[in-house]
């Protein structure tokens, strides 16, 4: 779905234009509109004067949607009848129920999503980012550091952001390397991390509970 590399502990990102760029948790974003459901772009616009719609997908050009497909806009279900590129970025898709300008009109701005269950598994060893949100961050000496909420795309690699259940500890930023990245495990909820010196949290720093 999105540009693969398969790294250990690597998650499967969508392409951005900006260096560093915070991708928020479910909770600070968009929740998806039932269990089960991933979303996975954006309505941007119109496209033309035939219904067809510009949208942004997470995943790039390189998209899983495709003809035939379910997606849900805002909750409801629409069947997907072509998908293409577009200029500027854009993929261009057209849907079986939409086929006049003032109908995409107002679909702009609409959520998209598929469900999980129609994703392709990623490459052994990578990961969709929302298998990682939510996974509890603990150090390979056992050390609770809280979960993760946010994955910051820096243009070299990623950073998984662990927050601690009390506000009043701090953020513990993670290098999603392939040395610091010891296990991720979507079974039990983990990701173990091998810390370099310096980013290992002092004593006092360390959540007193990790959130449920």
């Amino acid at each position: 779905m999105p540009d693969p590399r398969p790294t250990r502990g690597k998650h499967r990102r969508p392409p951005r234009n900006s260096k560093r760029q915070r991708k928020q948790a479910p909770n600070r974003t968009p929740e998806p509109s039932a269990p089960g459901r991933v979303i996975v772009g954006e309505v941007r616009k119109p496209w033309g004067r035939d219904g067809l719609l510009a949208v942004t997908l997470n995943s790039g050009k390189d998209t899983a949607v495709e003809a035939g497909w379910t997606i849900y806009l805002n909750g409801d279900a629409h069947t997907v009848s072509g998908i293409r590129p577009g200029g500027r970025g854009a993929t261009v898709m057209e849907l079986e129920r939409v086929r006049a300008v003032h109908t995409a009109q107002e679909l702009k701005g609409a959520v998209i999503e598929v469900d999980a269950s129609a994703l392709p598994p990623p490459p052994e060893g990578t990961f969709y980012e929302y298998q990682i949100i939510g996974l509890k961050a603990v150090t390979v000496d056992g050390v609770e550091l809280g979960r993760i909420t946010e994955i910051i795309e820096t243009g070299a690699n990623d950073v998984y952001v662990a927050t601690p259940a009390s506000p009043q500890k701090k953020e513990v930023l993670i290098p999603a390397l392939k040395e610091v990245i010891a296990v991720i495990d979507l079974e039990e909820g983990i990701i173990k991390v091998d810390l370099p010196e310096g980013l290992i949290p002092a004593p006092g720093e360390i959540p007193d509970q990790i959130p449920e």
